[in-house]
């Protein structure tokens, strides 16, 4: 369904130096897989990867591809694609912490009658029930999680990018969450997981890990 091809990335480190952060690395999440996580040390490009994978990166040589499609890495055209398509979990939950819940989970999602139903019944596939009012300011870490979670769901995505979904979770939650998320792949959606837990990782129907620059297959039987 996604295909990046020969992708090479550089980034400009603080000093002022160049670093090559990709280097003709290839990816692929097929028609036949469910999902697929990411694994790699802090600063190995997996936040990168996947906002790359988001279209909210474009500065980049390579290809990409959605289902068989090549794509323009236009801004644009990445957003069109996003919208329809890709849902986004990011590692900092990017709430609006001057509206409640309820107005985090529906933020700039296609409108239609439902959506509000849609919403609240997101909020309740991850443990949140009762929330919509509540200020995303007064949230936990792990609340806030949750309602970047519900807000990826909402718009029933074919694609959902993860990038740390359980780290500021408990070990309980973290298990109802990737529950929900097994539930979605039976439904189609498909998940791209980055991640530093092997739990995660063994959830996943493949493992990639970002070694020296590009992505090395794990054998996710060890875990």
């Amino acid at each position: 369904m996604i295909d990046l091809r020969a992708v090479q990335k550089q980034v400009i480190e603080p000093n002022g130096a160049s670093r090559t952060l990709f280097r003709s690395v290839d990816f692929s999440l097929g028609h036949h897989e469910k999902s697929v996580s990411l694994a790699g040390r802090s600063g190995s490009g997996k936040s990168s990867l996947l906002r790359i994978l988001a279209g909210l990166d474009t500065q980049y040589s390579g290809e990409y591809y959605f289902d068989g499609q090549k794509v323009e890495r236009s801004i644009s055209v990445m957003a069109k694609l996003r919208r329809k398509h890709i849902g986004y979990v990011t590692q900092h939950y990017d709430l609006l912490r001057d509206r409640n819940v309820l107005a985090n989970v529906i933020f700039a999602q296609p409108k239609h009658p439902n959506l509000v139903a849609e919403a609240s019944k997101c909020l309740e596939m991850v443990g949140l029930s009762g929330f919509e009012r509540k200020k995303s300011s007064r949230l936990s870490g792990g609340e806030a999680q949750r309602v970047a979670i519900a807000r990826a769901i909402v718009k029933r995505p074919d694609v959902i990018l993860a990038d740390e979904p359980t780290g500021a979770l408990d070990e309980a939650t973290e298990d109802s969450i990737l529950e929900l998320f097994g539930h979605l792949q039976d439904q189609g959606t498909k998940f791209i997981i980055a991640t530093h837990s092997k739990k995660v990782m063994g959830s996943c129907d493949r493992a990639l890990e970002l070694v020296d620059q590009c992505l090395e297959p794990v054998d996710a039987t060890v875990f």
